[in-house]
């Protein structure tokens, strides 16, 4: 810093204008002592005091001095005076002829007599402690330079504070001037920066559901299904590599606010700049995400703050922090565990997926599930598992039957007063009951007259079922007695034939039964050549075609297939077959 101290003076103030000097009176008479009194006078407006002016003896041939000063209240006008001293006495008393005497003598005022501080001393502790001595009769104003050196702190201020002092010669009377001095430095922004790298693992699964059983057809009861579900992990698939993580841009300077811009290297979302404002004491935290489209394996990312170092007085424009990152294990898992879950079971449990592609995980769950069978009918119940977290589902569904309802009706019902008035109510045709022309079709009831009336048709029936037997070598008579009322039930439900007399669904002969679960459990389809669903009325046709005429002899009197033939009517006529 160059300092520069200038120190002036003006030309002096006059003061203290006077005359002074002694008056002396003295006595030439040897005889006698003189008592005189002593006057002075000015004639340019000064006003004179004489010390011990009166009654002052002046002894025979002696001579008394006294002092006088005439003083002036400004400067004296004109400068040239005449001063008159004047000694008088009593000239009788002392027997002279003059009782006065004086002298005049005569003077002017030039340059002054006394010289008051007219000259400082100038010192300066920065300019060498003595500046120099500056006298009235010097040029003003007086000049003097130095310069001095400040070494300043970066990032802060530094202040010195200077004075520069006077002081006088004579009345040592004193004067200053201060000046300060400030000196900030610049100092470079720091820049710090994490870095957590991480991606996600997505699982990937698929689900399976099985039953042991699709389908129960039974009479009454219940019936249990055994469940079982898989989730199987079937590999996992990366994605999402990024690295994220904060930068910290501090200002170190307590003078001054630094406006940089903030970038950071690769394909990187910066949130909060780029372009920032950094206080003193307030680092500027960003946060940034840099992704990548593959496993980058490991690296450094590296953040760089710019600004302009000539606006604020900084060393360097520029300021870096890095982060190094390695890619680990996934910090981020999808689909892992998951969740099973089942419409009917509720939550089955969680599986958690293995890295190890030699051993991927799988979970299995089971359960049983009891369903009560209806009376008539199928009811199907779905079911469907499912993983929650990807909404994979697998169904299995199952299907519990009860008989048809088909509102056939047993060989006693027909042997009954019920079932006789139908058939006895039955239309005739020119006497001859349509039910026997229509029964005749069966070999197995050619028996029955050609010319039988409704009357003969129902006592054919009645006699039929009054020696229906399954004892003996042979199941033809209980065989026939069966097919006998499975028939008269074909005949009397449709509308097209006897009409529908019994309160039928639909015409039974068109129902189509399961020949492999007669009662629930039983398989008729030996009886039906193998057949494995017929018809009512095509079991009918099949059944007749064993027979001679007249049901006498029956599928070559085999009683075993006799038997499930026998078994298969019954099951129609008591309503406990079902559908296919």
């Amino acid at each position: 810093f160059n300092y520069t101290v200038t120190v002036t003076h003006d030309a002096g103030a006059d003061s203290a204008w006077k005359v002074s000097g002694a008056i002396t009176v003295t006595n030439p008479n040897d005889w006698e002592d003189i008592t005189v009194d002593v006057t002075d006078s000015i004639n340019n407006g000064g006003s004179c005091v004489v010390s011990g002016a009166t009654s002052v003896l002046v002894p025979k041939s002696g001579s008394v001095s006294r002092d006088y000063v005439c003083t002036y209240a400004s400067a004296p006008s004109p400068a040239a005076f005449s001063n008159t001293g004047t000694a008088t006495w009593n000239a009788v008393t002392a027997s002279t002829v003059a009782s006065s005497a004086a002298r005049i003598v005569t003077g002017a005022f030039g340059d002054p007599t006394k010289l008051v501080d007219d000259s400082v001393t100038v010192t300066d502790p920065l300019g060498g402690d003595l500046l120099g001595t500056v006298h009235s009769a010097d040029s003003s104003p007086a000049v003097f330079t130095y310069s001095n050196t400040v070494t300043g702190t970066p990032g802060t201020c530094k202040t010195v504070d200077n004075t520069a002092t006077f002081k006088t010669n004579t009345t040592l009377t004193t004067g200053s001037a201060k000046q300060s001095v400030k000196l900030c430095v610049g100092a470079d922004l720091s820049v710090a920066k994490t870095a957590t790298p991480g991606f996600t693992r997505t699982y990937s699964w698929n689900i399976s559901k099985a039953v042991d059983k699709t389908v129960v057809k039974q009479v009454g009861g219940s019936a249990t299904f055994n469940y079982t579900v898989v989730a199987n992990e079937t590999g996992f698939t990366d994605s999402g590599w990024q690295v994220t993580g904060s930068i910290t841009v501090t200002n170190p300077n307590d003078w001054e606010d630094i406006t940089a811009s903030v970038a950071d290297g690769g394909s990187c979302t910066l949130s909060g700049g780029p372009t920032i404002t950094v206080k003193h004491a307030t680092p500027v935290v960003l946060t940034y995400v840099c992704t990548f489209g593959s496993n980058p394996g490991s690296g450094v990312n590296t953040a760089t703050a710019t600004w302009n170092a000539g606006t604020y007085f900084t060393p360097d424009g520029t300021a870096s922090g890095t982060a190094g990152y390695t890619f680990g294990a996934p910090t981020k898992l999808v689909n892992s565990p998951i969740h099973v879950t089942d419409t009917f079971k509720g939550a089955l449990g969680s599986v958690t997926a293995t890295d190890d592609l030699a051993h991927l995980a799988t979970g299995t769950f089971t359960y049983a599930r009891v369903i009560a069978i209806p009376q008539f009918g199928c009811t199907p119940y779905p079911n469907t598992a499912k993983i929650v977290e990807t909404q994979q589902t697998a169904d299995a569904s199952v299907k519990v039957c009860g008989p048809i309802r088909t509102g056939a009706l047993t060989i006693g019902f027909w042997q009954n007063k019920n079932g006789q008035a139908i058939i006895n109510g039955c239309a005739s045709t020119a006497g001859v009951c349509n039910s026997g022309t229509w029964l005749r079709q069966f070999a197995s009831f050619q028996d029955l007259s050609v010319t039988a009336t409704c009357a003969q048709v129902a006592a054919y029936f009645t006699g039929v079922f009054n020696v229906a037997n399954a004892g003996g070598t042979t199941m033809n008579p209980m065989l026939k007695a069966q097919m006998l009322a499975t028939a008269l039930n074909v005949y009397f439900s449709n509308p097209a034939l006897g009409g529908n007399k019994i309160g039928a669904l639909a015409p039974i002969g068109g129902v189509t039964i399961d020949l492999t679960n007669i009662g629930g459990s039983e398989n008729v389809s030996g009886a039906f050549g193998g057949a494995t669903s017929m018809t009512v009325m095509q079991m009918l046709t099949y059944a007749a075609g064993q027979s001679n005429l007249g049901g006498s002899t029956w599928y070559g009197n085999n009683k075993t297939t006799q038997g499930l033939a026998k078994d298969a009517f019954d099951g129609i006529n008591n309503q406990i077959v079902f559908g296919p």
